[in-house]
This record gives structure tokens, C-alpha cells and sequence, in this order.
């Protein structure tokens, strides 16, 4: 029998990882007067009752993007803070009707081993408040009493994607904005610059990267990501302005009987658990036809 609930682990003192089935991870940041929820998985267990167990303290919800999971369980709380820009997401990532089916579909990349985990119909729990969604902001603080945390935009991966440092356990909760299979859809130099502030960290010290899937998906680990990364991305977008970029195909995972898109190849050699082999950084979500900001200088930041 698999594994039927999700692991939790304290990758800091009063600061707690949610790994749900492998899948994605979500963040408890504990303070002395709040305490703050980063994003709110896929929906197979109860994330509010996890939560209340781990902190007595008032709490707030943070989403980092729409995408399902990570605003599947949103609806377990009364309200989350979600940038405006991943409003129109909402209405297929937040849905109730979310079948194991979907389940399985969405976790062909994420899940590592199904003789690790078991989920089946019945744990399906995406919650059925009416969720009030409020404004999150580049620069938003949660003020926790003994730690703040910071909000900062990285568009890309999606067009309201924000990521947190928190100046107490000086870890940036990145969510999506910079892993080994990412990407964006907007101008290359605009992302670039994004992803230079993430790597500056705003003056804000942090020594570890914790991303919404660990290193990257599908295992047991819950070592904090390179921040090398980042420097991986930045050079990946530089080789796409400069005209030097690798340029690969890639089927979708969610949709394998789609063709392949391209997918810009950069850099170190990564293993992925759901293949045989390895494979570089991959960047799939770029758009070839974009990669200047109309009317700036073609200056590679």
C-alpha cells in the first residue's frame, strides 16, 4: 500500500514543506503573531486542517499562480491573495469537479513512483467556500512579528506569477518563476531582467531556493534547489536574444497526443524520474517571435 497522505517536513525552525504525493509543495511559514500559507496544491487531502496543525497563530494564504496545482485546495479558506492577472486562470485551475483522472493526467510529469503513493477518488478535497480573492503586489509584506515576507512579480511562467524571500529562515519561495523545466511567454528580455532581480534578492539576503516541486518532481527529497539555476536561465534567454540558442521539440506531458512545441536547451544535465535518461534545462514556455519589448534598445541585460 502507497503512501496516503502528505509528507510534511520542517526545512527551517517554525518553517514547514507539503509535499502532496509528489506532486507540488506548499509552504507553511510560521511567526511569532501570523503565520503565512504559500499556495495550496492540487486537492487530495485536507490542506486547512494540515495548516491549523502546524500553527495556532492567525494565517494568510499566498498563491503564487493559477495553475491547478497550486490553487486547487483555495477554496478550503475564506480568502487568498492572488495577483489580478491570474483571475481568468481560476475558473479551470479552482474547479471542484477535479477527477482523479485529472489527477493522474496533470502528475505524468510530477509523480516519481505510483509504488510510492496511492490516491484514489474518495480524498479528493478541493474545499466549497466562496473564496474572497485579495490583490497581491510586487512589494506586498506579510508581517509576521518576528519574520517578514516580500512579494516580487516574475512573469513568465504565467502573467501574475509572484515568489516570496522571507528574511527570517532566508529562503525564496520561488513556486514556478525558476526551475529546470520553465519558461515564458512574454519578452525574453523583460523575463531576463526578472529573473536578475530574483538572483539579487532585492538586498534581501537568502541562501536556498524551495520552488513549488522540489528537485524538481516526483521524489521523496526536499533539498532546496540550486540557485545556480537561476544563472542557468538568465544565460538560456541570453543565447535565444543573442541568436545562438539550441533549440529542441518536446511533447507537453499533460498532452502527448498533441505535436511537439519547441523548447529552448541550455546548459548542465538534469535526470527527470518520469524518464529514461537525462535531459538539459528546458525552457518550453517561450515564445521565438518575442523576444524584445517593443521599441526598447536591443541591449542583452
Amino acid at each position: 500500500m502507497g503512501i496516503r497522505h502528505p509528507l510534511i517536513h520542517e526545512i527551517a525552525k517554525d518553517t514547514y514543506l507539503i509535499n502532496e504525493f509528489g506532486l507540488v509543495n506548499m509552504y507553511v511559514l510560521v511567526g511569532a503573531e501570523r503565520s503565512l500559507v504559500i499556495d495550496a496544491g492540487m486537492g487530495y487531502f485536507d490542506l486547512r486542517a494540515t495548516v491549523e496543525s502546524l500553527t495556532d497563530t492567525p494565517y494568510d494564504v499566498a498563491i503564487t499562480h493559477a495553475h491547478p496545482d497550486h490553487a486547487g485546495m483555495m477554496h478550503q479558506f475564506e480568502r487568498v491573495f492572488l495577483n489580478e492577472k491570474e483571475r481568468p486562470s481560476l475558473a479551470w485551475a479552482a474547479r471542484r469537479d477535479f477527477d482523479l483522472e485529472e489527477f493522474e493526467r496533470n502528475n505524468r510529469l510530477h509523480i516519481g513512483d505510483w509504488d510510492v503513493w496511492e490516491v484514489t477518488e474518495d480524498m479528493i478535497n478541493r474545499g466549497s467556500l466562496e473564496t474572497e480573492i485579495l490583490p497581491l503586489e510586487e512589494g506586498d509584506v506579510f508581517d509576521l512579528g518576528n519574520r517578514r515576507v516580500t512579494a516580487y512579480a516574475c512573469p513568465g511562467h504565467s502573467a501574475g506569477q509572484h515568489y516570496f524571500i522571507d528574511d527570517g529562515a532566508r529562503i525564496a519561495f520561488t513556486g514556478d518563476c525558476c526551475n529546470y523545466n520553465n519558461g515564458t511567454r512574454f519578452a525574453a528580455s523583460t523575463f531576463i531582467r526578472d529573473l536578475k532581480k530574483l538572483r539579487a534578492g532585492y538586498g534581501i539576503t537568502y541562501d536556498r531556493i524551495f520552488t513549488g516541486h522540489s528537485t524538481y518532481c516526483g521524489t521523496l527529497d526536499v533539498k532546496s534547489h540550486d540557485i545556480a539555476v537561476v544563472d542557468g536561465l538568465i544565460e538560456a534567454f541570453r543565447s535565444l536574444l543573442r541568436g545562438d540558442a539550441v533549440i529542441g521539440e518536446r511533447h507537453m506531458q499533460l498532452f502527448p497526443e498533441r505535436p511537439p512545441f519547441k523548447v529552448l536547451l541550455w546548459g548542465p544535465v538534469v535526470k527527470y524520474p518520469h524518464e529514461a535518461g537525462s535531459g538539459p534545462l528546458v525552457c518550453p514556455n517561450f515564445n521565438p517571435d518575442m523576444l524584445w519589448e517593443e521599441g526598447e534598445a536591443h541591449v542583452i541585460p
